[in-house]
């Protein structure tokens, strides 16, 4: 392709609307080895001569208002059509921009370059044409991990972006210095930042009610103190679930952490109707008695982990129980009725080592480390994830096959995230999680091409 490309944008206005240029720009700048020139619509009228890109929303570029046949009727969806002479990428609100850009590149410039042998940019290239039009089929989809092990939360967060997520689950032992930097960076991505805070998680003496209780004012007290002003969009709290059997210490492990979560739960809504709080609980402590946590409070969205086989289990090569674990998922998705307020954390990719963890002093800034530093977690990281990948390339059609479930049951109206932590995910996107956010997008897409796609992408590295 002889032409260079050029960007015609809608609106500069808004942080979305400015990380949208600069990520197409970046995807291009790999092309072309040179800057591309970005006009806003009716700025520059000579594009006859460029490969002229449109972005935007048909409210914001008049362009796309008039030549995009797409009804785009979805938060996040969008429209992507492109030939040899330019493309439009239409969203159905600013992060529908954002995704359309991210795939432009995913699905349409790496297809041209690796299976169609047309390399963009070059003379010899010649764009073929492309038409997609795509929405997500989960509504929150992200990642979870402890704050400590993000090194370079930008980079985390820009990565989280390249792979179409838009939750994010940090928990901490305290709240970070730096959480309104963070809060600002992730919302520029289109990423809702949930801080994590204990409520009792590692509780592990023996269970006196009046005990339990006592704690409560502590909790809210840490909260106001910690982080209500600390801009975030809600809380994810874990309590006394981390016990394998229904029975600790002579106590109903489900009847006592429902009735303590809606106590506590209850004394924030008195204060903060309108706050997103998530429970996150440990399947271990309730296989047989699931019914129990009918009774949580709906307005809190129970977050699930640890039910089973992969791709809940810590390995993915833990298999043997999927067909259970399918079925117990299956339950629990809509436990509470058809407004069930579902989410589940995924597992197997690189996890904390516990054996070298160490509690912190106090609080901290998160994700700011110097390059030495994140060279050698990488290298430390190295054949953990070599595992890892190993399985996800074997079994990640179960995965798939769960992710697809839980989206159907749910009609999509769900929270799902991945732990991914001590992974230096923030330098570096690697095959596992990138199969893995697009299955939150897509999950009944074609598995095998699926995995080409991801492959040969620039940004993905495969161990």
């Amino acid at each position: 392709m002889a032409k260079l490309p050029m960007i015609i944008y809608g609106e500069r206005e808004t942080e979305l609307q400015k990380k949208a240029i600069e990520l197409l720009s970046e995807y291009l700048l790999d092309y072309t080895i040179e800057y591309t020139p970005c006009y806003k619509y009716g700025a520059f009228e000579n594009t006859q001569n460029f490969y002229t890109i449109y972005i935007g929303t048909k409210q914001n570029n008049p362009y796309i208002a008039k030549n995009s046949t797409a009804n785009l009727t979805n938060a996040e969806e969008y429209y992507i059509k492109a030939n040899k002479d330019g493309a439009i990428i239409e969203g159905f609100d600013d992060l529908g921009v954002l995704y359309g850009i991210v795939d432009y590149y995913n699905r349409y410039l790496v297809d041209q370059e690796y299976m169609k042998g047309s390399v963009f940019g070059t003379e010899k290239a010649v764009m073929g044409d492309f038409e997609l039009q795509s929405a997500p089929a989960i509504k929150n989809r992200g990642l979870w991990t402890w704050g400590h092990v993000i090194y370079d939360y930008k980079g985390y967060i820009n990565n989280m972006l390249k792979l179409k997520m838009n939750t994010l689950i940090i928990w901490n032992e305290f709240a970070p210095l730096n959480a309104k930097e963070i809060y600002e960076y992730a919302h520029s991505c289109g990423v809702k930042l949930i801080w994590g805070f204990t409520w009792l998680y590692n509780f592990n003496k023996p269970m006196d009610l009046s005990t339990i209780y006592d704690k409560v004012d502590g909790i809210i007290e840490e909260f106001e103190r910690d982080y209500k002003d600390i801009s975030g969009d809600g809380i994810y709290f874990q309590t006394f679930t981390e016990y394998q059997g229904e029975n600790a210490n002579g106590v109903n492990i489900p009847k006592t952490a429902t009735d303590f979560v809606n106590h506590v739960a209850g004394r924030f809504y008195e204060k903060y109707p309108t706050l997103n709080i998530q429970f996150g609980l440990h399947a271990i402590c309730c296989k047989n008695e699931m019914e129990v946590f009918k009774a949580v409070d709906p307005r809190i969205q129970i977050v699930w982990e640890d039910c089973g086989a992969f791709p809940f289990a810590y390995s993915s090569m833990a298999i043997e129980n999927f067909d259970e674990t399918y079925d117990f998922a299956k339950k629990i998705a809509t436990l509470r009725g058809e407004k069930e307020n579902f989410g589940v954390v995924l597992k197997g990719a690189p996890f904390l080592d516990w054996s070298a963890f160490k509690h912190h002093a106090g609080p901290f800034n998160i994700g700011v480390s110097s390059r030495f530093i994140k060279k050698n977690r990488i290298a430390r990281k190295y054949n953990s994830w070599k595992w890892h990948q190993t399985f996800w390339v074997a079994n990640g059609k179960y995965a798939q096959k769960m992710i697809s479930m839980l989206a159907k049951e749910t009609n999509g109206n769900m929270c799902m995230t991945d732990l991914v932590e001590d992974s230096m995910f923030d330098e570096i996107i690697y095959v596992p999680t990138a199969i893995l956010g697009e299955l939150m997008w897509e999950p009944n897409i074609d598995f095998d091409y699926l995995f080409k796609l991801v492959s040969l992408r620039k940004n993905v590295e495969y161990v």
